[in-house]
């Protein structure tokens, strides 16, 4: 009777810490907004709507020169969210798209992305931004907007948030190569804005390559959309793998299973050993 007693108040902890480490996996903060582009090639518009799990919205049908194209961006120990990629080509006429999720008032928000630049920017201006509503894209008055500008044969990443000016980062990136770009923006006092560039997937979060202090005009963030820039401005870009929401955590998460996982796996593996010992 003991072995008996004792497998079984073995197999009643491992249940209890099973349950703990699940609770702990719901506690994290759900991911507002995510997309790899798992839509038909052509234009990005109405008919692509984002993953119902983060946001579930259509995409607006604001630029004939932001499309769908064939091949997923991914990067190295990154969470790849498949599909295709978006072809964001400056140059020709200006125009933008736009999708939505629930609204952000408070605490922080995190949006990144995975750029390939294939034909370096003429010129210093916006290729990204998150705003509330359905704000599209539309320079000094954005909430928080990502820059690019031209570097000798490469680009540099910047950053901009409403009451301050573009700031670029010291990096210089090498065109044709995929690099992962990470954008905060915190509410509370005038906000500030920070830009992180390649961090480590999974890691904790590092310091930021570029802070801003806001004007405490942004109290609501809502979307993200793109921006083609018209003629001259010219420039071409791959974008993939959007990821926004609430924590770090959140929008850099690793390719293989995280700690956690594996923990409830080898749990698992004990329970059922368990229950083969007590049904003998």
């Amino acid at each position: 009777m003991k072995p008996f007693t004792l497998s079984r108040l073995a197999y009643a902890k491992l249940a209890a810490v099973a349950a703990g480490c699940l609770a702990l996996q719901s506690a994290r903060a759900v991911v507002l907004f995510n997309d790899g582009f798992n839509y038909a090639l052509g234009g990005l518009n109405a008919s692509d709507v984002s993953p119902a799990g983060a946001s579930g919205n259509a995409w607006s049908s604001g630029s004939s020169h932001i499309t769908v194209v064939s091949g997923d961006l991914t990067y190295s120990g990154l969470q790849d969210l498949g599909g295709n990629s978006i072809q964001d080509v400056w140059g020709v006429s200006a125009g933008s798209v736009v999708n939505t999720y629930t609204a952000q008032t408070s605490g922080s928000i995190f949006y990144s992305f995975l750029i390939n630049c294939t034909t370096a920017p003429s010129a210093s201006t916006y290729l990204t931004s998150l705003n509330p509503g359905t704000g599209a894209p539309n320079g000094s008055s954005d909430a928080l907007q990502v820059d690019v500008s031209p570097s000798g044969a490469g680009f540099k990443v910047g950053l901009r948030t409403a009451g301050a000016s573009i700031t670029s980062a010291s990096t210089v990136f090498s065109l044709d190569t995929t690099y992962l770009v990470v954008a905060e923006y915190t509410f509370g006092g005038t906000g500030s804005a920070s830009l992180y560039l390649d961090p480590i997937p999974g890691g904790s979060q590092p310091t930021a390559d570029v802070t801003l202090a806001g004007n405490s005009t942004v109290t609501s963030i809502a979307d993200v959309g793109f921006k083609a820039q018209t003629t001259p401005t010219t420039g071409t870009f791959l974008l993939d793998n959007l990821i926004i929401g609430t924590t770090w955590a959140d929008v850099t998460p690793i390719a293989s299973p995280e700690p956690s996982t594996l923990a409830l796996a080898g749990i698992g593996l004990l329970v059922a050993a368990g229950v083969r010992r007590l049904r003998r």
